[in-house]
């Protein structure tokens, strides 16, 4: 377990520090190093029994998402799949279908919409209901979601 919690760490550590290089909004650049530790820390630490590192990673992806739009996370989709669908921490369930809401992918956009309908827990359910209602707004042309609600 430490050396899980210190993986999440090194790996903040190195999403803090690429987020201050940022100068007008130019993405720098992650060595393969970085990238193949990023990786095997997502992967491993979503299977991780302690519920504050599966949090922590699914908080890791979305923030590298955002910092880093064009790199390519989409190994992470699975992982964050199985915590969306069989974690035991309801919301757990809901930032893992927020970190799916983050990739913009058919798998997740399924993932959440079984969860809407089908998750045990009412507030996981309402909150995947969302996501699905928003996804849906994206997708009409502009000026029919105003009138539409």
């Amino acid at each position: 377990m430490k050396t899980a919690l210190a993986t999440v760490l090194i790996a903040f550590a190195c999403l803090s520090a690429s987020a201050f290089a940022f100068r007008s909004g130019d993405e720098k650049t992650l060595t393969d190093k970085q990238l193949t530790s990023i990786r095997e820390s997502i992967i491993s630490n979503l299977k991780d029994e302690c519920c504050d590192i599966r949090t922590s990673t699914l908080q890791l992806v979305i923030e590298l998402r955002q910092a880093y739009p064009t790199l390519d996370l989409d190994y992470a989709i699975i992982p964050i799949m199985n915590v969306l669908k069989s974690d035991d921490v309801p919301g757990l369930r809901i930032l893992a279908a927020c970190a799916l809401n983050c990739f913009d992918s058919d798998m997740g956009r399924y993932a959440v919409t079984r969860r809407a309908l089908y998750d045990s827990n009412d507030r996981v359910a309402h909150h995947c209901a969302a996501l699905m209602r928003s996804w849906t707004v994206k997708a009409l042309p502009e000026g029919i979601a105003e009138n539409a609600w």
